[in-house]
């Protein structure tokens, strides 16, 4: 057991540094909750708390790949904005989604919008997304969606 509890601190530990922190970094977050009160996430009316992602990475504890953060965050860094720490939690739960060789229809339509136009483009993302919202359920939450969205014409850039 207790060599169990010890990888999984070494891969915490890999997460955090895979992140961009050191374990120490998240020894600062104050326990406030703000980054849960703001959380895209929680629209969907699912409990998260990022906070308590950044306490099982800190206490070594494991993460599993069923986390609503883990599938559901959208990189909207709403939580980050509102941290007092400013933590950036979108990449701690995208060097997690990493690690566990998981990658959201979000972020292939993310992926797949900045390799056409160059920058993310809203309006694709959504349609990317339509098929898995659908299937999912998540059609209901649109009109909190909107909200966030802004549509535009789209423009290839140049590449040099």
């Amino acid at each position: 057991m207790q060599k169990i509890e010890k990888n999984c601190a070494l891969q915490n530990e890999k997460i955090i540094e895979l992140a961009g922190y050191k374990k120490e970094d998240f020894s600062v977050c104050l326990g406030c909750k703000i980054c849960a009160s703001v959380c895209t996430v929680n629209d969907l009316s699912i409990n998260t708390n990022p906070q308590e992602l950044l306490s099982s990475l800190f206490l070594g504890n494991t993460i599993e790949k069923d986390n609503p953060l883990v599938r559901y965050c959208t990189n909207c860094y709403r939580c980050t904005s509102a941290c007092p720490w400013k933590i950036r939690i979108p990449e701690v739960v995208r060097a997690l989604r990493e690690d566990l060789g998981i990658e959201s229809q979000f972020e292939k339509a993310f992926k797949g919008a900045i390799s056409i136009w160059g920058r993310v483009y809203e309006p694709y993302v959504f349609l990317m997304s339509a098929t898995f919202m659908l299937k999912e359920g998540y059609m209901q939450y649109m009109p909190k969606w909107l909200e966030y969205i802004s549509f535009h014409l789209p423009h290839k850039t140049k590449r040099r």
